[in-house]
């Protein structure tokens, strides 16, 4: 992969924004379509994910308080300079591929032809532990503060469409192999090497890409990094988008390993969403090192990768049409005339502010502010005529303020637990665990 200078690294502004990069992986296709609202609309969430409240909870992949190096969320805007250089990193992997499909259609012989596709296979494969080992490193230094969140946003991007473009290039190499006389490699390797690099993309990365081609207009990210483990989040045309990969999650893979065996641990990581599937599609075979298991439900679409080994989720997509997005028990605060509520949500969620008089109970438009707890706050929107705003909760304790002319009104809030699928320990066990939050946000 290209270095790019850290001056031309992802720059990205707040806004409501939708769509998803052409061309994407499987796992990015066909996501469900949230109902006509903004990002800012005052869509009341038809759940709670209060613990009171019994089988309301959808559970998350993430990254456990104690095992978290960094959490930010920022509002960036895009620079012309890094979106060209993204384009030209991304043409030059599709004229490669481009010109190994042409190598091999003009072998001279069969021979050379089969000894050209046994290469390139091979040479896919090796590329995939190189952008493997490639994420590891940017998590890693985005977590040791030595890269800015626009810069890991950047390199992940960038990842992913390199990943695209060889799963275009593995689709061409499976179509030549099949039409090469007396000649075959197992479906099973090119369907493992489809889902590997399922694994190295995702939509919130390609919904970077899009910004950085300049396709989509851009939004508001939450990045919160582990030991090989990032969680993305996005509020993405009425939807809120949650990306996680957890690398230590993974283990190796001694046989015996089935389908029903991925269904059955991503219903029982994630029972709420079994409950209430509306239908499914599993991708993978027993020689897979993961297999993919995508669930349409009730309030949402789930992906999930199940690593044949660990026979646990280490990377999830889940995505939420607002209207349908849980919260729990809301908090306000009251002052000069305005009440301010919060319907809260876990760290890195979507969180819905509301404003209103406190004479009329009428919504009031005006800005809203969010940040850590005494440190700096960030311009997140406004509440618009229904004096409602949908942002993205920070890490740990932040405060919200809103500002209307003269009157001012300050409301601390503390996020919900996040409902963890292996709950708060690295290898835990724990299906439903929720961890407390003492992650301290930095903007």
């Amino acid at each position: 992969m290209r270095a790019v200078p850290i001056a031309l690294a992802l720059l990205l502004v707040l806004s409501a924004v939708a769509g998803a990069v052409p061309g994407a992986a499987d796992s990015d296709r066909a996501q469900p379509r949230a109902p006509a609202v903004s990002a800012t609309s005052a869509a009341t969430p038809a759940q709670t994910d209060d613990p009171n409240v019994n089988g309301s909870k959808i559970n998350v992949l993430g990254i456990p308080t104690e095992a978290t190096d960094r959490s930010t969320l920022e509002t960036e805007y895009v620079e012309l300079g890094s979106g060209l250089s993204f384009s030209t990193t991304t043409t030059d992997a599709r004229l490669a591929t481009e010109s190994i499909v042409e190598r091999i259609e003009s072998a001279e012989t069969t021979e050379v032809r089969q000894q050209y596709l046994l290469q390139e296979v091979s040479a896919i494969e090796q590329q995939i532990v190189s952008l493997r080992a490639e994420q590891r490193g940017v998590i890693a230094s985005y977590g040791r503060g030595e890269i800015s969140p626009r810069r890991l946003l950047y390199d992940l991007a960038l990842i992913d469409a390199e990943a695209r473009e060889l799963e275009r290039r593995r689709a061409r190499l499976q179509s030549l192999s099949e039409s090469t006389p007396g000649f075959s490699i197992s479906s099973s390797r090119f369907g493992n090497i489809e889902l590997e690099l399922n694994t190295l993309t995702g939509p919130i990365r390609g919904h970077a890409a899009a910004v950085l081609r300049g396709e989509v207009k851009s939004a508001r990210f939450f990045v919160q990094s582990g030991d090989n483990s990032i969680t993305l989040g996005v509020i993405r045309d009425g939807t809120y988008v949650r990306e996680t990969y957890r690398g230590p999650l993974r283990g190796t893979n001694d046989g015996g390993f089935s389908l029903g065996d991925a269904v059955n641990a991503t219903e029982t990581a994630y029972p709420t969403i079994a409950d209430r599937r509306l239908r499914d599609d599993t991708l993978g075979n027993p020689d897979s090192d993961s297999a993919r298991v995508t669930i349409e439900h009730e309030r949402g679409r789930l992906v999930a990768f199940v690593d044949s080994g660990s026979r646990r989720v280490f990377k999830e997509y889940q995505y939420r049409p607002l209207d349908q997005v849980s919260t729990g028990l809301p908090t306000s605060a009251v002052k000069d005339g305005l009440r301010l509520t919060a319907y809260r949500t876990y760290p890195g969620g979507p969180v819905r502010l509301q404003l209103n008089s406190t004479d009329t109970d009428d919504p009031v438009d005006a800005q809203i502010t969010v940040g850590p707890a005494g440190g700096r706050s960030s311009v997140v929107g406004t509440t618009g005529a229904d004096g409602s705003l949908w942002t993205l909760a920070p890490a740990g304790t932040y405060e919200v303020t809103a500002i209307d002319g003269s009157s001012v009104v300050l409301l601390t809030v503390e996020p919900t637990a996040t409902p963890l699928v292996y709950g708060t320990v690295n290898g835990s066990s724990a299906s439903d665990g929720a961890e407390t939050v003492s992650t301290t946000p930095t903007e």
